[in-house]
């Protein structure tokens, strides 16, 4: 089957069909407990963060909500979250170190919130305070992008061990829209994805992304993940905080490097 190009992927990615965190963390995690607020401003409905179990083992959870229908989307601002969701993000990774238990996070949002809100109330610091405690966490940490991610918002979430990816996932310091206004790019031959990688199999090459999840036969599409997510806990179990940290940095060293 030949490859998508980047405008069916949006299609699909942005499907309200599209498989959510919230399907996902139900169908994998038990006994889960959500947590909210970030002890500063308040909550964001835009991330559901909690613990549960993982095929028995202790997990910290950090899902994003694009929602699926206009009520729903307009309640988590369309997945853009605020500066209130970082920091409740950054509040469970603490407690995660702490307590010994990996991270997983499931990603599917257009960027960060644009809310003089969230401006207001420190939303970079919150957005680097994040990505750089995700870079220095002393337990396995996985990135699933689920749909897209762009962004500071979408890099808070994956300095990661390891990054997977849905095959129409995809991950980009800017969007599709924002790439193609920036470089004014008239040419309908040529899509932003020339311009800057941000598909699965772009990302795979370049060694940022490292496994790509098949999304056919859609059916099993959820078995597929916990199989590879329980691969990558496997993966990473015997390295110690210290070699945790180490992998992360010379991961993302090396894609540097090469491009």
């Amino acid at each position: 089957m030949p490859e998508k190009n980047l405008e069916e992927k949006i299609n699909l990615v942005r499907s309200p069909k599209r498989l959510t965190a919230h399907q996902l963390t139900s169908q994998l995690v038990t006994d889960f407990f959500e947590i909210h607020g970030d002890r500063q401003l308040g909550d964001n409905p835009a991330v559901t963060t909690g613990i549960g179990l993982f095929h028995q083992r202790p997990i910290t959870i950090i899902g994003i909500n694009r929602g699926t229908n206009i009520e729903q989307r307009r309640e988590v601002n369309g997945g853009a979250v605020r500066v209130t969701g970082y920091r409740k993000a950054l509040r469970v990774i603490k407690a995660a170190e702490k307590f010994n238990r990996p991270v997983i996070s499931f990603i599917n949002m257009p960027g960060a919130d644009a809310s003089v809100f969230s401006e207001q109330h420190g939303q970079s610091e919150a957005i680097a305070d994040l990505i750089a405690k995700m870079g220095q966490l002393k337990v396995i940490n996985i990135a699933l992008f689920l749909g897209e991610g762009h962004s500071g918002g979408a890099l808070a979430f994956s300095n990661a061990n390891a990054i997977l990816m849905l095959e129409n996932a995809l991950f980009s310091v800017a969007s599709p829209e924002a790439v193609q206004a920036i470089l004014k790019n008239r040419d309908e031959t040529r899509d932003a994805s020339e311009f800057l990688p941000m598909t699965a199999q772009q990302l795979k090459k370049i060694g940022l992304t490292d496994s790509i999840i098949s999304e056919t036969p859609a059916g099993s599409l959820v078995q597929r993940i916990d199989d590879e997510l329980m691969k990558t806990m496997k993966r990473f179990e015997k390295l110690d905080g210290e070699q945790l940290r180490q992998q992360r940095r010379v991961k993302f060293e090396k894609v540097l490097k090469l491009n």
